[in-house]
């Protein structure tokens, strides 16, 4: 009895490990990434993108797979994390995405712009409206905190089953500075602070076949995102009625990932009016997986 029990944990141990692997080497038929490859793309106003794989990178005892591009990044308002990542994991469960830091940077950067625009209105709407002697103005800041890993997606995976691809938590204070006011406006008028969450959901939807610039592509994962944002509704009514109306920040994201090549297509629509962003892939170059080459996985 004892030897049959031994046999049957053995054996579901070697079907674990076996399903480990395939699910591994399942991940890195969709995402390629042999240093030295090159994938080339073009967005949807002609402008190119290059990927570039490099070596991997050591951050606190963590090896990670790693990616440049050209041109190099600096439009954080138009960083796309699904897209662009730096740092990378090809793990047994999933491909993960190493852009928190890069998440926290570009969300900062969109806050700062749209509340640069709340606080222009808050100042046009007070001149001229306030007793003489009195001034008023106002000031912000964004502190955001980004989930570590984007998900981009796990193996093995079920077919419109999601899963939390990122998390980002927001906090925003704002205060008032009020000069000459004949009577000190209360606190929670002068200071507050407001949380916005934002959450994106992604799920692999069906298999396609795409063609673009460097070719048809069969067997290609459509895999979706979709981003929600909410904010507290906390705020003292004096504040809710100096902010303009909202737009939905909703947003879909899809990817298309073809086996031996990677992402082959994106496209991601936000916004009323819908503004669409788009890549495809122009021209690629997958360099062949040394078979001694170690694994980190």
């Amino acid at each position: 009895m004892k030897k049959s029990i031994r046999s049957i944990i053995l054996l579901l141990l070697l079907l674990g490990l076996s399903v480990t692997s395939r699910g591994n080497e399942k991940a890195k038929l969709y995402f390629p990434s042999t240093v030295g490859s090159t994938w080339e793309y073009v967005d949807q106003d002609g402008n190119k993108l290059t990927r570039y794989a490099v070596e991997e990178k050591d951050i606190d005892g963590v090896t990670y797979r790693a990616f440049t591009y050209q041109p190099v990044l600096d439009d954080w308002e138009n960083y796309q994390y699904s897209m662009q990542p730096f740092l990378y994991q090809i793990g047994e469960e999933w491909i993960a995405f190493h852009v928190s830091n890069e998440i926290e940077t570009a969300t900062k950067s969109i806050l700062n712009k749209q509340l640069d625009e709340i606080v222009a209105s808050m100042r046009l709407l007070f001149t001229g409206q306030l007793p003489p002697g009195v001034s008023i103005d106002f000031d912000y800041k964004v502190e955001p905190t980004a989930q570590k890993f984007f998900y981009l997606f796990p193996m093995p995976f079920t077919y419109n089953k999601e899963w939390l691809a990122m998390q980002i938590d927001v906090k925003v204070k704002m205060t008032m500075d009020i000069k000459g006011a004949p009577v000190d406006p209360p606190a929670d008028l002068k200071s507050t602070v407001f949380q916005i969450k934002i959450f994106e959901t992604g799920k692999v939807i069906e298999k396609e076949t795409i063609k673009t610039e460097a070719g048809t592509f069969k067997d290609c994962l459509k895999v979706e995102y979709k981003k929600h944002t909410s904010t507290d509704a906390s705020l003292p009514a004096e504040i809710q009625q100096l902010l303009p109306e909202q737009e939905s920040q909703e947003s879909t994201t899809t990817i298309w990932l073809a086996p031996n090549v990677g992402i082959v297509k994106f496209k991601k629509s936000k916004g009323n009016p819908k503004k669409i962003i788009s890549l495809e892939l122009k021209d690629y170059e997958i360099k062949p997986e040394l078979t001694d080459k170690k694994s980190i996985d």
